[in-house]
């Protein structure tokens, strides 16, 4: 599987369906919180309960390496889903890892995640970048980020454009 499949959500801060350098999300001089833009799911669904080979998948990809000039500098993931994109449920967190696991070229891939027990279906999902630690002047220096939700797998490429998807990127 290629890392972004053809069917693919995508948080981007350009234009919808146009991948371009502005897409990604560039984390310098980040400290502290970096959100994604939020798709739009077009009607309340958890996209966590697929099954089979047609499991969507999160998809987070370096394109420039995460680094600092502080060596205690951490950085984590979250997945978040909400019913009216201001309240956010997270879904997922990744434990806080040192800038030098976010190499460029590096990936962290899983699948949607359900959403927590009582928590409402979603509208929106989005994705957080957590920057902690280091001293209090530190932040991150270079890195640029690129994530999306990859709908379906490579084998489904001949029904694109067939089906309506319903979702949309604000």
């Amino acid at each position: 599987m290629a890392l972004f499949d053809a069917n693919l959500l995508f948080f981007h801060t350009g234009n919808v369906y146009n991948l371009t350098a502005s897409e990604y999300v560039n984390l310098t001089g980040t400290t502290g919180t970096s959100t994604s833009t939020v798709i739009n799911l077009g009607n309340a669904r958890d996209l966590g309960i697929g099954s089979g080979a047609e499991i969507p998948q999160v998809v987070v990809s370096i394109g420039t390496a995460i680094t600092s000039s502080s060596a205690s500098m951490l950085v984590n993931l979250q997945f978040q889903g909400s019913t009216n994109s201001t309240a956010w449920n997270t879904y997922l967190e990744t434990t806080p890892s040192s800038t030098a696991s976010f190499a460029a070229g590096s990936a962290f891939i899983f699948p949607v995640p359900r959403r927590p027990p009582g928590v409402s279906l979603p509208l929106y999902y989005q994705l957080v970048v957590n920057v902690t630690g280091g001293a209090n002047v530190a932040s991150i220096s270079t890195g640029t980020i690129f994530s999306g939700i990859n709908l379906s797998s490579g084998e489904s490429a001949g029904t694109l454009a067939l089906y309506q998807s319903g979702f949309s990127v604000s």
